[in-house]
């Protein structure tokens, strides 16, 4: 009968120990909260025919007043940085859009934060199949990397009162639906950005009527 020897001994001591390192975490976001806007037509087998879709789902961080001031002092300038809390906020789209100038081709996204050298915010747009498949987390500490990015506009203290839990949203105009915004507000500050949403094969509402 052979024996284990010292160097198979310490393997599996080193094994049992990294094991013994691997921790769980269970978790329920009863938080989460979505925006999702929904482009159609009236008529059709089901009195209405969609157009597309668009689904934002993120889970809201407190505000706190100190924020201002790390926005002032440029401290998250030429940085990248998570959006929301806990787990990715998802953006889903069935139909392709511009939020901002930027072409956004059908598919499903993680989004993020960019703060540009000169303190510009833009919103990154994250592949989310390559993320997974890359191991990434938002609470990462590794870059992630951006498939694209949208400028955003940052109007300071444009809010009249100062929104305590992180809103997201993305709507059409009701009177020009190909038309919309994005809108994050937090505290008293909001960014936002022009959307174009592109309906394929829609009814010219203008059209007169036969």
């Amino acid at each position: 009968m052979r024996f284990p020897t010292l160097a198979v001994l310490a393997l599996a001591s080193l094994a049992s120990t990294a094991a013994a390192q691997v921790q769980a975490m269970n978790n329920t976001d009863t938080g989460r909260k979505n925006s999702i806007c929904i482009l159609f037509e009236p008529g059709g087998e089901h009195n209405f025919n969609p157009k597309g879709a668009v689904a934002i789902n993120y889970s809201q961080p407190d505000w706190k007043d100190e924020y201002t001031k790390a926005l002032d002092s440029g401290k998250f300038n030429n940085s990248n940085q998570r959006l929301g809390k806990n787990w990715w906020t998802s953006f889903d789209t069935t139909m392709a859009l511009e939020i901002g100038g930027t072409k956004i081709a059908p598919g499903a996204y993680f989004l993020g934060l960019h703060i540009d050298e000169a303190g510009k915010p833009q919103l990154m747009f994250i592949d989310a199949a390559a993320a997974n498949k890359s191991g990434w987390a938002p609470f990462m500490a590794t870059p992630w990397k951006a498939e694209f990015t949208a400028p955003l506009t940052l109007a300071k203290n444009s809010l009249k009162e100062t929104v305590s839990q992180m809103e997201i949203t993305i709507t059409a105009d009701q009177k020009n639906p190909s038309t919309g915004k994005f809108s994050i507000k937090w505290g008293k500050h909001e960014l936002s950005a022009d959307v174009k949403f592109q309906i394929e094969n829609a009814k010219d509402a203008s059209a007169p009527k036969k």
